[in-house]
């Protein structure tokens, strides 16, 4: 079965965690594009200007919260599937509560979350 090919935005500030489900991720589907971003800031930029699929999100930016990027994705009619890769598991009642897909821990759910992006095929 041919997979559409959709576009990803992994929001995570760490380098070595973000290459990794960057990686990952071009194993399991043939997206289109997979943008890496370390910052809420640099997101919101980028998601104004392109619409993706599935987005990994990352609580703990340097410049904000994740939760404020659920909050955006809201307000501007946007619905790709967001999965918040956290240790933050305290959130993960909000995370879903302002439109997550799943949250998954980081310190344990790394397989986990890889197999849900290769499970995740939005309907066209």
């Amino acid at each position: 079965m041919k997979h559409p090919q959709k576009n990803m935005l992994i929001v995570e500030d760490n380098p070595l965690i973000g290459e990794k489900i960057l990686n990952a991720s071009k194993r399991v589907l043939p997206f289109k594009n997979i943008r890496l971003t370390p910052t809420l800031h640099e997101a919101i930029s980028y998601l104004k200007e392109t619409d993706v699929d599935i987005v990994t999100l990352d609580l703990s930016l340097p410049d904000g919260n994740g939760i404020e990027l659920l909050k955006w994705f809201k307000e501007n009619n946007k619905l790709p599937k967001v999965y918040v890769f956290s240790t933050s598991r305290e959130l993960k009642r909000t995370c879903l509560r302002y439109g997550a897909q799943d949250f998954f821990d980081k310190s344990s759910d790394f397989e986990k979350l890889i197999n849900t992006i290769s499970n995740t095929l939005p309907i066209d």
